[in-house]
């Protein structure tokens, strides 16, 4: 009994790219004919790969899903509340080694005017090691403290006496 050939339906391809042409397999006369197409789907879908498709065809990317970043947990707001409380007691000390020197510095000076009735600011700027207009500043702030007072008002002959 001869085995009749039945046209077999091409199978449904999205387009290919110009100049490839699509490889149709030929019947087997081992393998029998489907009773029934399963009908194809006509939406739009990327292309899955296949034995027809060729290899320097490259697959399309699957998109990946957006993952939004967690919100971090409440306890978040204190690590950095903690970092600026830690930041500020760092200052506040910082400050209160500066103005620890600075008075140390201002009772040098007064020790040396215990020893001696007057003083200028450059022998302030020798006995400290500082410049012209530091001496100035601890001069002016000791007069401001009312601790000394400024006799002259310019040049070389400014002095300090204690008061």
């Amino acid at each position: 009994m001869p085995l009749e050939e039945t046209p077999q339906p091409a199978p449904a391809e999205s387009p290919s790219p110009a100049g490839e042409v699509p490889m149709e397999t030929p019947p087997s006369e081992s393998a029998p004919a489907p009773a029934e197409a399963a009908p194809a789907p006509e939406t739009a879908q990327l292309p899955t790969p296949t034995a027809q498709m060729g290899r320097s065809e490259p697959l399309p990317p699957e998109p990946e899903p957006i993952e939004h970043a967690p919100e971090p947990p409440s306890s978040a707001a204190p690590v950095q509340t903690g970092i600026l409380h830690a930041t500020r007691d760092i200052l506040m000390k910082a400050r209160v080694v500066i103005q620890d020197r600075k008075r140390k510095k201002r009772d040098k000076i007064m020790a040396a005017l215990n020893t001696k009735n007057k003083i200028t600011n450059d022998e302030v700027e020798k006995l400290l090691h500082v410049s012209d207009a530091t001496a100035t500043r601890y001069l002016s702030a000791l007069e401001r403290e009312g601790k000394i007072r400024q006799e002259g008002k310019t040049g070389t002959g400014v002095v300090y006496m204690r008061v």
